[in-house]
């Protein structure tokens, strides 16, 4: 007989084949990767049990785990930490588009980065950007995120203006900030 003993991960079986032989098989449940040592023991009644120490590795296609938004304030620090998943662990995060100026996003190794800085004066808005996560299983990870900088309110018109008597005057009244 054979047998084994170990935590096996969900959706994956052993099964002894009553004939000197044994299948492990099935799908790994999502979420499952990593690796899995089992011991694997077979007896025949003749002389000491054999055992060996076996590893199933499991692996797992990346992904974004963190929220695809956060908001900064133009002025002040922020600092967003993206996270992932996947196994082997993820390599390498990346992002395509642009930020305002004062923040980065740095791949911190170890499967996640960080969305940090001091946004501008002026950088007030929204700005779009693509997250990509890798760990060479499978396709890469995307994810649409926004980052959000608030900009407090700041008249940017002219501090007087002059209208005469019995004559039609305007004068527009302007401003800056995100929201509008």
């Amino acid at each position: 007989s054979i047998s084994a003993s170990g935590g096996l991960p969900g959706g994956v079986t052993f099964t002894n084949n009553n004939d000197g032989t044994a299948t492990l098989a099935g799908t790994p449940a999502p979420g499952s990767g990593g690796t899995y040592p089992i011991a694997i023991t077979a007896i025949n009644g003749i002389g000491q049990a054999d055992t060996q120490i076996f590893t199933l590795t499991v692996n797992q296609d990346p992904a974004i785990t963190s929220t695809n938004s956060v908001t900064f304030t133009v002025g002040s620090a922020g600092s967003f930490m993206i996270t992932t998943s996947g196994f082997p662990a993820v390599s390498g995060i990346s992002k395509t588009g642009s930020l305002p100026g004062g923040i980065t996003l740095s791949d911190n190794g170890d499967g996640t980065a960080t969305l940090a800085g001091t946004p501008a004066a002026g950088s007030g808005g929204t700005y779009p950007i693509t997250i990509t996560a890798s760990n060479g299983v499978g396709s890469n990870a995307s994810q649409a995120f926004t980052l959000t900088v608030n900009q407090a309110p700041a008249i940017t018109s002219a501090i007087s203006t002059t209208f005469a008597t019995g004559a039609a005057g305007t004068f527009t009244v302007t401003t800056t900030g995100f929201p509008g």
